[in-house]
């Protein structure tokens, strides 16, 4: 194999040796391709399979807040929701409207200890992942654990179109 350079110069006046290796530059370009066309085939079979994964809002909760707060959701849009307890302390992740009796909500781990039907507990460290079909609406969130007033949110689910 046969190596070809060239020389290149800046506006220094210094100058510069590339080498060109023809094969090797094949080869890359080459791999390169079947590497792109690999990942869009994935992508073409994932779609025509369903496996399209929903948007994830993770919601976390902390001393004494939750974040977001606020949450805007288009409706007939899968949600998957990650509630994450980053405190130091338990939290309780309550909504009646989010886990009522016509919920669609799916469980991605164990099923975590629910009070009163529609609570979560999350003890420090803790993530629950969750998939929900949602109606329009507004779906309010809280800590209903004594000494954290104010530690609340909505979810709002807003008209497809």
């Amino acid at each position: 194999m046969e190596d070809e350079s060239f020389r290149d110069s800046d506006e220094r006046g210094g100058s510069h040796i590339f080498l060109m290796i023809p094969d090797l530059q094949c080869r890359v370009r080459d791999n390169a391709r079947r590497s792109l066309l690999w990942v869009i085939g994935l992508l073409a079979l994932q779609s025509s399979c369903g496996w399209v994964e929903p948007s994830a809002i993770v919601i976390t909760a902390e001393e004494f807040r939750f974040t977001p707060a606020q949450i805007e959701w288009p409706a007939g849009h899968p949600l998957r929701l990650l509630i994450r307890n980053q405190g130091r302390e338990r939290h309780v992740f309550h909504s009646p409207e989010l886990f009522g009796p016509e919920a669609a909500v799916t469980w991605h781990q164990p099923m975590v200890e629910l009070q009163e039907a529609h609570a979560i507990v999350l003890e420090p460290g803790q993530t629950v992942e969750l998939h929900i079909a949602l109606s329009p609406g507004l779906y309010p969130f809280r800590c209903w654990i004594k000494g954290h007033t104010g530690m609340e949110g909505a979810i709002f689910v807003t008209e497809s179109g």
